[in-house]
């Protein structure tokens, strides 16, 4: 029996796991003698102009990949995303615009992008939904129909609409 401290280990190459193909760098392309033609890129062209879109779908992409949206992030679904969220937020301040105009106001507030919501019926669901909660949007105006005493004849309205002086005797007729 030999220890393994004295015995001499050898360095020794293993084969890789997988084999790795040298990458093929296309040569550029020459349409004249003074012209060349780059290879066209493989990175993901979401600029604005060619989107057509304000939002930042690079950002948008990263967001969704810091999230853990998904394994592998497509540029077509962040460009997707960020078209639906234009649309939505166009949407929304629309109706925040109109309803700013309505209270006589230049500027909107959250208690308008509120209202808006709240008001519309195809955006009040998708909110609810996704337990949105705007900061400084205020409450719904309206009383709930249980909170709302029944006015009977028997109802106390106020001394100051009682007659007081038929109850009393003076003054009655008979």
């Amino acid at each position: 029996f030999t220890s393994t401290r004295d015995s001499v280990f050898l360095p020794t190459t293993m084969p890789a796991k997988t084999a790795t193909l040298p990458k093929i760098v296309a040569p550029p392309a020459v349409v004249d003698s003074t012209t060349i033609i780059k290879p066209k890129s493989k990175a993901p062209n979401m600029t604005p102009k060619n989107t057509g879109l304000v939002m930042n779908c690079y950002a948008l992409r990263r967001r969704m990949k810091a999230a853990r949206v998904g394994k592998f992030i497509r540029p077509a679904s962040a460009v997707y995303m960020g078209a639906v969220m234009e649309y939505l937020m166009a949407e929304v301040l629309e109706l925040a615009g109109n309803c700013a105009r309505d209270n006589k106001k230049k500027t909107i507030k959250p208690r308008h992008i509120m209202m808006a919501v709240e008001m519309d019926d195809e955006l009040k669901p998708l909110f609810s939904d996704a337990n949105v909660i705007l900061p400084g949007g205020g409450v719904v105006p309206g009383i709930h129909s249980c909170l709302v005493k029944k006015v009977d004849p028997d109802t106390f309205k106020g001394w100051s609409r009682q007659n007081l002086s038929a109850k009393a005797g003076v003054g009655a007729k008979e």
